[in-house]
């Protein structure tokens, strides 16, 4: 077994003996050998202690100047803490459901997987798009369903790395789009009924009878308006590039065919599929990313504000250790060993 150094005497190498505290509470050891007496410092577990305060500092709402300590003397002590890295444990498991989200911090982007309950894994990447979302998803073993907001690279990334992974897309992004293209207050009466097919969407659909009703309302919405949506404007003096004419109503074109693209891709009622609640042994799916978005990336940006004026670096290991402090079973200690 190999020796712990600090029981042993530093002049003879005798093992020391327990001799009592000091008035501070602190083991005094003395040696039989050479009769000398003190205390032994555990630079190991000073270190660790360290950390677990610095980290509780960094995801505090705490400044240097309301520390107990100087500000200087603080960043003294804890500069090395900088230099610790904390990694996702990886080990394999299989996780149903997964979320997905990235978010940017200064000039790169943090990849996030998250269960409903805690995070599995992150990557930092230059942009989100298929080849850098594959560096994470690549390590991640295929879940049953995964919720995201659409972005062009995951839906490029899923079916490479995970293709018997279905698709959830979330309802308040899909509402967002909407909303964007025919805002609050549509002039138009086919604008109105759309925004109000996006805004019971946006609700929630509880059964399997209440997506089918939703659909045949989409269904009737074309065909009471799909005249309309198919109406051309001449362009009178096309460039080169253009054609010489355009849809008059193209917002609106392009929310209802954003709606019915998610549709027959079948990817707007996944949380509704009986089979995939049966293989997520019953785990209720999200409809919405707002796991990653409200309960990952607004809390981030809350931190990265409370320390603004951090270098880059800085905050991207703010980021790394809130994280890592909302994996399944997370040890700050045993990352300073």
């Amino acid at each position: 077994m190999k020796q712990r150094g600090f029981r042993y005497c530093s002049t003879c190498k005798h093992k020391l003996q327990k001799w009592g505290k000091t008035n501070a509470g602190r083991p005094r050891w003395r040696c039989p050998n050479c009769t000398s007496t003190g205390i032994r410092a555990r630079p190991d577990l000073a270190k660790a202690l360290l950390l677990e305060r610095f980290v509780s500092w960094l995801l505090g709402k705490q400044s240097q100047e309301e520390l107990d300590i100087s500000a200087r003397t603080w960043r003294k002590q804890t500069e090395w803490c900088w230099e610790v890295v904390p990694k996702p444990i990886l080990s394999g498991k299989i996780y149903p459901i997964l979320l997905l989200d990235g978010i940017r911090v200064g000039s790169l982007v943090c990849l996030i997987a998250r269960t409903p309950q805690y995070v599995v894994a992150w990557a930092w990447v230059p942009y989100e798009a298929g080849t850098t979302w594959d560096k994470l998803l690549s390590k991640l073993p295929a879940p049953a369903v995964v919720v995201c907001d659409g972005q062009k690279g995951i839906l490029v990334s899923i079916p490479r790395n995970w293709p018997t992974a279905k698709v959830q897309r979330c309802h308040f992004h899909v509402w967002q789009n909407v909303r964007s293209k025919l805002t609050l207050f549509p002039q138009t009466e086919a604008g109105k009924h759309l925004l109000l097919l996006a805004k019971i969407l946006l609700k929630g659909l509880h059964t399997q009878e209440d997506a089918a009703r939703w659909q045949a309302k989409l269904e009737a919405w074309e065909q009471l308006y799909g005249d309309f949506i198919r109406e051309r404007t001449v362009n009178p003096n096309p460039r080169p590039s253009q054609r010489k004419w355009r849809y008059t109503h193209e917002r609106l074109r392009s929310a209802y065919r954003q709606l019915t693209k998610l549709v027959r891709d079948q990817q707007l009622f996944t949380y509704l599929d009986d089979d995939l609640l049966t293989q997520t042994n019953q785990q209720p799916i999200p409809r919405t990313t707002n796991y990653v978005e409200g309960g990952i990336n607004s809390q981030l940006r809350t931190k990265l504000k409370l320390h603004r004026g951090m270098s880059e670096e800085h905050q991207r290991r703010l980021v790394e250790w809130y994280l890592y402090s909302r994996t399944e079973n997370p040890k700050p200690t045993r990352n300073c060993r």
